[in-house]
């Protein structure tokens, strides 16, 4: 699936993401967002074909993400880092905050160390 077409499926998701962690019109709760970010990631990984993908279609939607987070959380910011945070005691005091469930939780664990071990592998 083409980059584009891949924004065009995805960038209302965002928006109602960023609807979400809005906390007035110019600030988004980037905290928030990166957890919904990884979110996304995991679920398309899980399950490319429920998301409406093919596995091929993950490195563009990838990108895309990274694009987007880019925007919301700062320049160099990827998935890798939505993750990071996560793990880190910033990012567990965080979903501790947003009541994030613990089968949530775990499930964000759970890629944390699938992504961050092969980046440690790299």
């Amino acid at each position: 699936m083409e980059l584009n077409h891949l924004k065009e499926r995805y960038s209302p998701a965002i928006e109602e993401i960023l609807d979400q962690c809005k906390i007035t019109d110019e600030f988004v709760d980037r905290e928030k967002f990166q957890v919904y970010m990884a979110t996304i990631w995991g679920n398309a990984v899980l399950d490319p074909e429920r998301s409406g993908l093919e596995e091929g279609d993950l490195e563009s939607l990838h990108d895309f993400l990274n694009e987007e987070i880019e925007k919301v959380v700062g320049p160099g910011e990827t998935i890798t880092s939505c993750y990071e945070f996560i793990v880190s005691k910033e990012g567990e005091e965080s979903l501790t905050r947003q009541q994030v469930a613990q089968r949530h939780r775990d499930f964000l664990h759970h890629f944390a160390r699938l992504i961050l071990a092969r980046e440690v592998d790299l």
